[in-house]
């Protein structure tokens, strides 16, 4: 009766954020946290020669990207949920911007796109119309791939933006991957046929894939969010993953309370915890760094891995499905994500920073 009541609640709290309540809301706080200082530093993180991303501190944990092509003086913003402190950014290093690339529709994501659309002119916002992406002009679907800088701004582009879709957190999820290309395509080379069989170099992950975590899985299923992370995992190992909060000393808090003898987790969770001290983004990491600590991307793609955290959830929480650490992938996901959600764990995370920050 308690859970009914609990999950009756949470339905009708965020049916309302999704409304123009929850806009408002977003705005309020928008206005609020500019007049504070940042949760985190700018900084620029280079991609390929001649483009790197700027990251964007917003609001109270988000991030937004600046995609900047460095000879046009192009990009593209992702996220721009706070349009004033987006365009501050841009102006800061002078571009001009392209176009946005929004994962979801949520407001802390895509809050900024109808403010930017009427400050820029003939903006560009690519997006899922499954989500209803708030000032969608160019709705895009999986597969997709266009240019950037646009062929208009440069006839050789250096990237190429691929679509893919991953729905869970929202039913129209996406994620957008770069590709280095080599730019020297002729003037009627596709961005799909320039970018085909060239490993991305960054993935832009939204709320499905988080430094250390996953996004909750708010109109979706385990099965979904482990199809989602099991084709994030066929990734090269270096590529960037530029993820939407900054979240990571939380999530490698739980980790470390999960396996306190993973020593990578513990690493990672010092490691995060220092450049916090000063404010430094945790953003990007690599897929390297989340197939060996990330306890989410570990359960769907080693079954080794899987099979001890199926082991360490039944100790925790006696669910039969994970007594014999023999449950599926998507089963340990779902009980993993439960067990995160319900703050059984708190203590022990909480145990697990204090031991961290003596170090």
């Amino acid at each position: 009766m308690l859970k009914a009541l609990t999950d009756g609640a949470f339905q009708l709290g965020y049916g309302l954020y999704k409304t123009k309540i929850g806009q408002s809301f977003h705005e309020r706080t928008c206005a609020e946290t500019r007049d504070g200082p940042p949760h985190s530093s700018s900084i620029l993180v280079p991609i390929v020669p001649g483009c790197h991303v700027t990251i964007v501190p917003i609001l109270h944990d988000n991030y937004a990207f600046l995609i900047v092509d460095e000879d046009s003086c192009t990009c593209l913003a992702v996220d721009p949920a706070d349009c004033d402190s987006v365009l501050a950014a841009i102006d800061k290093e002078r571009l001009s911007l392209a176009g946005v690339l929004c994962t979801h529709t949520h407001w802390d994501h895509s809050g900024g796109n109808e403010e930017l659309a009427r400050k820029v002119p003939g903006l560009k916002i690519y997006g899922s119309a499954v989500d209803a992406v708030p000032g969608l002009t160019d709705p895009v679907t999986e597969g997709e791939m266009f240019w950037f800088p646009p062929r208009s701004v440069t006839p050789h582009p250096r990237l190429a933006i691929q679509v893919w879709e991953a729905p869970c957190h929202t039913k129209g999820h996406l994620l957008f991957l770069l590709h280095h290309t080599s730019g020297d395509g002729g003037a009627e080379t596709s961005a799909a046929a320039a970018g085909a069989g060239l490993p991305p170099v960054a993935l832009f992950s939204g709320d499905t894939l988080f430094a250390g975590g996953v996004g909750k899985f708010f109109e979706g299923t385990a099965e979904q969010m482990d199809n989602n992370l099991s084709r994030i995992g066929t990734l090269p190992p270096a590529a960037k993953v530029f993820c939407g909060h900054e979240y990571t000393v939380t999530n490698y808090k739980f980790a470390a309370a999960l396996e306190p003898d993973n020593q990578q987790v513990s690493a990672r969770l010092s490691w995060a915890m220092r450049l916090r001290v000063d404010s430094l983004p945790t953003v990007p990491s690599t897929l390297s760094d989340e197939m060996d600590t990330n306890p989410y991307m570990r359960v769907v793609t080693s079954r080794a891995a899987c099979g001890k955290v199926c082991l360490l959830m039944h100790k925790i929480t006696g669910e039969e499905a994970l007594q014999h650490g023999t449950a599926g992938g998507s089963t340990v996901l779902g009980a993993l994500r439960r067990l995160r959600d319900s703050g059984t764990m708190q203590d022990k995370m909480e145990d697990a920073g204090a031991i961290h920050e003596k170090q």
